[in-house]
This record gives structure tokens, sequence and C-alpha cells, in this order.
């Protein structure tokens, strides 16, 4: 499994308008591998982390790559800058 970490730095009601963006983009990737995300705010610092689970990485940069635009439209609907992206290999999990 692979995880896909963006860091978003805005205002805290922009990240509540964000939370809702993301919901509704993730649901269109689950025929490609996506296999859940966490959303998580620091609203006293205006900073966020959405992780992105998926079943392999080629997957990943499958939709990376063909979701140029979906994230040009969710950066506008929101109003936020665009975040920054890092991917990792999940070695180890426990819920």
């Amino acid at each position: 499994m692979f995880a896909r970490v963006q860091t978003f730095h805005q205002a805290a009601e922009k990240l509540d308008e964000l939370a809702t963006l993301v919901r509704d983009q993730l649901a269109v990737a689950q025929p490609l591998g996506y296999q859940g995300f966490q959303y998580l705010i620091d609203r006293e610092n205006g900073k966020a982390l959405l992780i992105s689970f998926w079943d392999t990485e080629e997957n990943l940069r499958r939709l990376e790559a063909d979701n140029a635009s979906t994230r040009e439209h969710v950066k506008s609907a929101a109003g936020v800058e665009s975040p920054t992206a890092e991917v990792f290999e999940v070695t180890l999990q426990a819920l």
C-alpha cells in the first residue's frame, strides 16, 4: 500500500471548505485503486494534512498524472494554494 500526503496552509474556514471538495473528488478515485483517506486539521495554525491510501504506487501515480485538472478545480473552488505532496510506502498500519 502507498500513501500520498498533501500539506495545506490556509485559514481554518478554507480548510473546512476543502474537506467537502476532497470527499467529493476522492469518491471518483475508488475504481483506480483508492483505499481511503484521512484529513487532519490544525485550526490554530491553519494547516491540514490529507493522507490518501492506494493499493499500488502505479495507481497512485496514474491518478496524479490524470488529475491535474481536478486539482486545479479543487484549488480554485476552495480558494486554496497548491499543497505540497509526497508519496510514501506504508510499511506498518494498525487501526
